[in-house]
């Protein structure tokens, strides 16, 4: 299969509710799929297979941009040029290099922008509609606060492959006995000696499907609890049985682990902040002037906490003045983290920019803690978090496609 490639054509592949997909992109999606296995030396799957596997991504990312766009998410062209420069600094590129070099790999710069527009609105989208839906107990909380105690903190990550068979709590007993047919085939295959990724890009319903099922490296706490039950007692090359969620039948593979046990002591810091985001009415150079002209008034001896309440779009901490009270490492997103790690005490930061918007912020203590049972229990909560926020994404999604109009035009 090594050099495939199918000819572009023009017809509409499906209609997504309001949105079409024309063939054109599903060739050209197809062919960087094709490109990516055969730049890991693996065997294309048919033709077929693969084709339908891309066309039903692209109906899924069609469903969650127009959700989006009903939302009123809108990425400005400046907060995308900020993104892709970052991207491209990722790749160790200039962002003239990085577009010569995606240029070169057969995608036109104009059409990976809207790509890279669609991925941001996405995660957008799927961030707010995904965490409302997430519902964490006392008790919950309670068990997994006794599982902590007695096993302590544990930072081993894992590199996992991941097969989904999707179902819903609507599939009929027999469907539901074919799909477990067919995981229980898939597992004793995998077992034999099967190539996971090609597997996982022929049958996985799952999101990494055309990645080959990889989930990358992940700790125990960023996986559904369902999960980090069954790795723990996993070996390098484990096939785990078919396991069953509200999403479907999962089977994970054990690509190796890494790591040992974390100490409960930790530095925390005590920050506040003020996030200006973009919206409809504000774009990103409007946004970014704004939180400027902020900062301004607060070296120029207003009172950071006044500011806040009346301006910050974090509403929670807004009303407190902006304090987002002591945290542990890990709590806030990357950007957030790496610029308040480079202040010193009492230092107002420059405008930030995160997934959220830009901030402004002020580091005003920081210390060496051991875990109190208050902090175990607000990490206890994070790590719930973080354990249903994919399982509820995948119902989420399947809902999404359940409730649309999908009709495929062009299938060949």
């Amino acid at each position: 299969m090594a050099g495939a490639k199918l000819e572009v054509i023009d017809r509409v592949a499906a209609l997504v509710d309001k949105d079409v997909i024309l063939s054109s992109e599903v060739v050209r999606r197809t062919n960087t799929i094709i490109k990516q296995i055969e730049e890991r030396k693996q065997k294309v799957p048919a033709m077929e297979t693969l084709r339908q596997q891309v066309l039903d991504r692209l109906i899924i990312e069609s469903l969650q941009i127009q959700m989006a766009k009903r939302a009123g998410v809108r990425i400005s062209d400046a907060e995308l040029d900020t993104t892709l420069e970052r991207v491209a600094k990722e790749n160790k590129l200039s962002i003239e290099g990085f577009r010569k070099k995606v240029i070169s790999d057969g995608t036109p710069w104009a059409i990976f922008r809207e790509d890279i527009r669609g991925e941001i609105m996405i995660s957008r989208v799927r961030g707010g509609m995904v965490q409302r839906r997430i519902k964490i107990s006392d008790k919950e909380v309670d068990n997994l606060l006794v599982q902590i105690n007695k096993e302590g903190l544990s930072r081993t990550q894992y590199s996992l492959g991941h097969i989904l068979l999707s179902l819903s709590e609507d599939s009929s007993p027999e469907f539901i006995a074919e799909t477990r047919e067919k995981a229980g085939k898939l597992v004793k295959e995998l077992r034999e000696g099967a190539n996971f990724q090609e597997y996982a890009i022929t049958y996985s319903a799952g999101e990494n499907a055309l990645s080959g099922g990889l989930l990358g490296w992940r700790s125990a706490n960023q996986l559904p609890s369902l999960f980090a039950g069954v790795v723990k007692s996993m070996k390098a090359g484990d096939v785990s049985e078919p396991l069953r969620s509200g999403s479907g039948l999962h089977i994970l593979y054990l690509v190796e682990s890494k790591g040992g046990f974390e100490t409960q002591e930790v530095m925390q810091s005590h920050v506040r902040h003020i996030l200006i985001s973009p919206n409809a009415i504000q774009d990103e150079k409007a946004t970014l002037d704004k939180i400027k002209l902020i900062r301004k008034r607060i070296v120029d001896g207003e009172d950071f906490a006044k500011l806040a309440i009346e301006f910050s779009d974090d509403k929670g901490s807004g009303a407190l003045g902006g304090d987002l009270k002591w945290s542990n490492p890990g709590t806030y997103a990357p950007e957030f983290a790496k610029a308040m790690d480079s202040l010193a005490i009492n230092e107002l930061s420059e405008p930030v920019k995160s997934q959220f918007g830009w901030h402004i912020m002020e580091v005003l203590g920081r210390r060496n803690q051991d875990q109190t049972e208050d902090k175990k229990r607000e990490r206890a909560y994070r790590i719930l978090q973080k354990r249903k926020f994919e399982e509820e994404a995948q119902i989420w999604v399947r809902e999404l496609k359940d409730q649309a109009y999908i009709k495929i035009i062009d299938d060949k």
